[in-house]
């Protein structure tokens, strides 16, 4: 007993250390998860910066190449010579991988006082010509004057190589469109769109002829073609930067400004119509330089660690605006991930997804040790009982063997005289020797149940042959316990089909049971009747009773247990091997019946075989012979 509560004292607290393990997993899983997800989300925001930054890099460089090829020394004479641009043109078209994107080339000249004049690039492309301004550049024409204007009357007199120089002593004028390097000068006009640059001409011709005008500034002004910036340049963008192994990994749109109004470029139908609002990036793509330092151009999603700024945000350099643009006409730049929606939302489900299938494995994990630990416990109470059944088992063959033994050596020393005590003394080896064999028997027939062994042979019998033969087999057992048998068999019983030896042996079974736990009554009923059951259809059902000690509740669940033996009848020091239930229990299934018992402690037990009738069996035969062949 001591030792019993002691295993179940160490499985208690192998249980209750799983358990720790398990929660403490839980918990580290569920930190690691948040962590990785807080990771990924940095890493992606990282990635997803970086592409819009090479997006925005590449832009920058197919507008610049054409800026930096028209580049003209200040201290040429260009007033004699427009048509060096027109050369350098021609040679950026030959090399450049867009030629498409420049719409038209126009110098607009403020060399009289009539006004300004325009000169247009000819259809050859060779040299510069008259023309008139694009009626659609009326606005665009209108402040590039007012922007020459500013301009003080030092820029007409100063003249010569020194021309370039007055312009920069004019701060307000220098500020506006001077930005140094390869790109000096040069800004952009997001609505036509165009790229214009003021030129300071050499003046020392034109002041010997006439007067200099106050504004001596002529403007070139690169016209764009928006359907080649609309279909070429901003869809290759998109592809090279975007893209994943299965297309675009984001949605990708180029709007100019927050109004709900046809993006510049969609990858998809719809995206950019509208203001954004679950963006994963935007970014302006013409910055005011007044803005610099005031707001990113650049925006990342939000990650979890950092809820109340963007993830990521840098300074954009680029042609400044010919204008103070409003936001509604700047040109931004707007991607969200196509997978799951934004990439917040999109990480967010990944690590609902990622905690599932952690704590899924982790539930498995404690399915498995519970499966461990009720397969180890099992394991234990069966050895047990295999021991239990070993020491019963021992004890019963003890007894026969010490009474052949002792009659043995009565009869081979002499004791035994006369032809009556040798036949008493045979009587009792028999009797022995019967229960010996009988006990190997059950054994052996428990095995080969086990093993898948034993076969049966079926055919239809009538209810008085089992009880005459299980009667027959008992006689004497129930002559020396002194019971009473009392039986109640109702007349004109249908047959049964089984195997007449296998159900002997199972009311042998139950009558042996109801003679060792019959206590004082000495009492045994046996009745057999026809009845119905709702799966069955018509069954007989063969019951036998005793008025003994019974059992209790919760030791009826383990009665057909092999080698179980209740405490209660250990304590009593009853003889049994734990066998006899299950073996009932194993032939009934096997003729395609049950055993039921019904039981109180101190009133007895009734165990009842419930055998279908030879009709039922003869057709669920034919049905599975049926199923068989069909499959």
């Amino acid at each position: 007993m001591k030792l019993h509560i002691k295993e179940r004292e160490f499985s208690a607290v192998i249980i209750v250390l799983a358990v720790i393990v398990v929660i403490v997993l839980g918990v580290l899983q569920y930190r690691w998860s948040n962590q990785v997800s807080e990771a990924t989300s940095i890493r992606l925001a990282d990635s997803l910066q970086m592409s819009m930054i090479n997006w925005h890099l590449d832009f920058f460089r197919a507008f610049s190449e054409v800026c930096v090829a028209l580049r003209v020394d200040p201290d040429s004479n260009t007033q004699e010579d427009w048509d060096q641009y027109a050369r350098r043109f021609a040679d950026w078209k030959r090399t450049t991988a867009n030629p498409s994107l420049v719409g038209g080339l126009y110098i607009l000249r403020s060399d009289d006082a009539t006004g300004t004049r325009v000169l247009g690039l000819a259809a050859s492309g060779q040299r510069f010509l008259p023309s008139e301004w694009p009626a659609n550049f009326a606005e665009l024409r209108e402040e590039l004057q007012q922007a020459a204007s500013g301009a003080d009357g030092s820029l007409a007199s100063s003249g010569g190589a020194n021309a370039a120089a007055a312009l920069d002593t004019n701060a307000e004028f220098a500020n506006r469109f001077y930005t140094g390097g390869p790109l000096a000068g040069w800004k952009f006009e997001p609505r036509v769109p165009a790229l214009v640059r003021p030129v300071a001409r050499n003046l020392s011709d034109s002041l010997r002829v006439q007067p200099a005008p106050r504004n001596a500034v002529d403007w070139i002004v690169i016209v764009l073609d928006r359907s080649a910036v609309q279909n070429e340049i901003l869809p290759a963008l998109a592809q090279r930067y975007f893209r994943g192994t299965e297309g675009l990994d984001y949605q990708v749109a180029v709007t100019r400004g927050r109004n709900a109004e046809s993006p510049l470029y969609s990858s998809d139908a719809g995206f950019g119509n509208t203001e954004i609002a679950d963006a994963d990036g935007t970014m302006n793509i013409f910055v005011r330089l007044g803005d610099r330092e005031k707001n990113s151009p650049i925006h990342i999603f939000h990650t979890p660690s950092e809820e109340n700024g963007p993830a990521a945000s840098v300074a954009v350099t680029w042609f400044p605006l010919l204008r103070d643009t409003g936001p509604d006409q700047d040109w931004r730049l707007i991607v969200r991930h196509r997978r799951g929606g934004a990439l917040g939302a999109f990480i967010a489900d990944s690590r609902r997804r990622d905690l599932a299938i952690s704590f899924g494995v982790l539930f498995l994990l404690v399915i498995s040790m519970a499966i461990l630990i009720f397969t180890s416990t099992r394991a234990q109470r069966l050895a047990k009982l295999q021991m239990d059944f070993v020491t019963a088992v021992s004890h019963e063959l003890r007894t026969p063997l010490t009474v052949i033994s002792s009659a043995a050596e009565n009869i081979a020393h002499g004791v035994v005289e006369g032809k009556p005590q040798l036949e008493q003394y045979g009587s009792v080896i028999g009797a022995q020797a019967r229960k010996l064999f009988e006990m190997v028997e059950q054994i052996l027939l428990f095995a080969a149940i086990r093993e898948g062994q034993q076969r049966y042979s079926m055919r239809p019998l009538q209810v008085s042959e089992i009880l005459e033969a299980a009667l027959s087999g008992t006689a004497g057992l129930i002559r020396t316990a002194g019971f009473h048998v009392e039986q109640q068999i109702e007349p004109n019983l249908p047959r049964i089909a089984g195997d007449l030896p296998a159900l002997s042996q199972c009311v042998q079974n139950l009558i042996t049971n109801a003679l060792k736990y019959g206590s004082e009554q000495k009492w045994m009923g046996i009745q057999a009747r026809l009845a119905e059951h709702g799966l069955t259809g018509k069954e007989i059902q063969l019951s036998v009773s005793d008025l003994g000690i019974g059992i209790a509740a919760e030791e009826l669940r383990h009665i057909f247990e092999p080698f179980y033996r209740s405490p209660s009848v250990t304590a009593a020091q009853i003889h049994g091997t734990g066998l006899g239930l299950p073996l009932a229990k194993s032939i009934m299934e096997a003729m395609q019946g049950q055993v039921t018992v019904k039981s109180a402690p101190g009133s007895g037990s009734t165990f009842t075989l419930h055998l279908p009738c030879v009709e039922h069996s003869v057709r669920q035969l034919e049905a599975k012979t049926t199923e068989a062949v069909s499959s």
